[in-house]
């Protein structure tokens, strides 16, 4: 049996002064060993958080011969500071990492894991290319803080952001109460919009939320520039991709809000030589077991049973070792829905993928059709109304929202009563009558027009099973005015047709014989996003009354075709 020492409230220093605290597990021993480094904004002694979530036991790992140190981040918790979400992690990343590389027990070979904002202290450390920095583990975390956290197709991803300022917000409260401050009306508040998530979301202006301005002003900062600017380029890993050249292992869920930040990581990554391997299963951010939303994927779909400390473990022993005769691990490992089953490949998509357009034809009702013909000059447009004080619920998906630690909102649920609604057009394939295949990225091509100054435009992949229940897959949003992701705002004049690209994600799934593809379009998806008011003013500082109704048009014409693009394999 392994003897192992564990030194608590070990303080790190910073280059300003500032001091980390850290818990940190070694061997018994006076050897060197490869360093594992974690740093949380979510407090070191919370076991669930640093140590399920993260799928790294410690006392395993010292069994395996590594040490590792799990740190509070700037101002949280038992680390000096202010914390200011993403802004210093790569110089206190660097600096960490520099420091464990110089003790008696490391070998000076450091290796960073963790899911989540952890993942983004991996990143973000990784583009100041500290030397002792040898290998990572970044799990469902994203590639860009502007358009896969705080905002996605330049939509707000109001029930995340929100939900997670709040909960930051409450360890800053209980930080700083112990330290004597007088915080009772910041106190009452912040119980309140906890207590009550759905009229949380509902706040407007957002600007004017007194608690978040006092206790995390940060959330003005994001607020504040909604396009991606410069204040989002200077954290960005996504810009520094090139540089990267350090061996990940990229870990995602199909149903995991950060999903594209993922699997952009391990794509912008995999170009400049050092390895790169990607696990994704049907998971949501946070819930990695064998069931989500309403379907059970089997008992091999669980996290656990891939024994995730064991599968990094083994990665870091090849990585941060001299030498290694462990055999390579395949590039790509995916939970394929439907056939619930894991696969291996060489690269994700398939080189074997392909892309298909499956175009929208009208139909009565709003219940359109699906298939891979393209429209005709005769087809025009389908219409609706919508009004932000009504927006679409958000029923599963890619979700962060409160209920049984984030997992009762996402994933796959029924969209029939969704589709019941006036402001949700449906397009609807002919039953397959052969197996379909879905691998890689969704997208949506939409020929759309309003008479609103702004708006957005939503779309959501389902798939129909026999019985009639319509399972969401993967959905997205474009907010018309950020529709190039630039910097600046481009309003589209009224009435005028124009093409929008909607990124619906990826998936990995197959349809039976029996089943339907159908798509669903409108124009919120609430509270996953906010509730455009369609107006052209700044959204995130306009007060609750200033909202119009949009009238809207869906084109698919031969002059305007609207289609489905899909990635798809052949099945053997």
């Amino acid at each position: 049996m392994t003897e192992v020492i564990v030194e608590r409230d070990v303080l790190i220093p910073m280059r300003d002064g500032v001091a980390m605290q850290a818990d940190i597990w070694r061997p018994a021993d006076d050897a060197r060993h490869p360093v594992l480094l974690q740093r949380t904004p979510y407090n070191r002694a919370d076991s669930f958080a640093v140590i399920v979530n993260a799928g790294i036991e410690p006392l395993r790992a010292v069994a395996d011969g590594f040490v590792v140190a799990i740190s509070d981040t700037r101002g949280r918790f038992g680390s000096q500071g202010r914390f200011d979400p993403f802004r210093t992690e790569a110089a206190d990343g660097y600096d960490t990492v520099q420091w464990l590389a110089e003790q008696p027990y490391s070998n000076g070979r450091i290796g960073m894991y963790g899911a989540s904002y952890y993942g983004a202290t991996q990143l973000l450390a990784a583009t100041t290319r500290p030397p002792a920095l040898k290998a990572l583990a970044p799990q469902v975390t994203a590639s860009d803080y502007h358009d896969n956290w705080i905002y996605r197709g330049g939509a707000l991803q109001l029930g995340f952001a929100l939900y997670w300022a709040l909960g930051l917000a409450a360890a800053e409260l209980v930080r700083r109460q112990r330290a004597g401050e007088s915080l009772d009306a910041e106190a009452k508040e912040l119980q309140q919009l906890l207590a009550d998530p759905p009229q949380a979301f509902r706040t407007r202006p957002l600007t004017e939320v007194a608690v978040l301005r006092t206790l995390l002003p940060a959330w003005l900062d994001w607020l504040e520039h909604p396009g991606r600017d410069e204040f989002w380029r200077e954290v960005s890993v996504a810009e520094h991709h090139p540089a990267l050249e350090l061996p990940a292992l990229h870990i995602g869920g199909w149903f995991d809000l950060f999903l594209p930040g993922t699997l952009a990581n391990f794509a912008g990554m995999s170009v400049i030589g050092a390895q790169q391997r990607l696990i994704i299963g049907p998971w949501a951010h946070a819930v990695y077991y064998d069931a989500l939303g309403e379907v059970d994927y089997g008992g091999s779909a669980a996290m656990a049973a891939l024994d995730l400390t064991r599968v990094q473990l083994d990665w870091f022993a090849t990585h941060l070792s001299e030498t290694s005769a462990r055999q390579p691990e395949p590039a790509v490992s995916i939970f394929v829905m439907g056939d619930n089953v894991w696969r291996n490949e060489d690269a994700f998509p398939p080189a074997r993928a392909r892309t298909e357009q499956w175009y929208l034809h009208p139909g009565a009702a709003g219940a359109g059709r699906l298939n891979s013909e393209t429209p005709g000059a005769e087809e025009g447009f389908s219409g609706f109304d919508y009004d932000p004080e009504d927006p679409v619920p958000t029923v599963g998906g890619a979700t962060l929202l409160p209920g049984f630690y984030v997992g009762f909102n996402a994933g796959q649920r029924d969209q029939r009563a969704v589709e019941q609604r006036a402001d949700v057009l449906s397009f609807t394939s002919a039953v397959l009558d052969a197996p379909l295949e879905l691998c890689g990225p969704v997208s949506m091509i939409l020929h759309a027009a309003t008479d609103a100054a702004d708006t957005d435009w939503t779309a959501k992949l389902v798939d129909v099973h026999p019985d009639g229940r319509a399972l969401n897959v993967c959905d997205g949003i474009i907010r018309a005015r950020y529709r190039t992701g630039g910097e600046q705002p481009e309003f589209v004049p009224p009435g005028t047709v124009t093409e929008f690209s909607i990124e619906l994600g990826a998936t990995s799934l197959v349809l039976a014989p029996g089943h339907a593809l159908r798509v669903e379009i409108s124009s919120s998806n609430f509270p996953r996003f906010d509730a455009h008011p369609n107006i052209a003013e700044p959204i995130n500082s306009v007060s609750a009354d200033a909202v119009v109704t949009a009238h809207q048009q869906i084109w698919h014409s031969a002059e305007h075709p609207s289609c489905l693009q899909l990635t798809t394999v052949p099945r053997s």
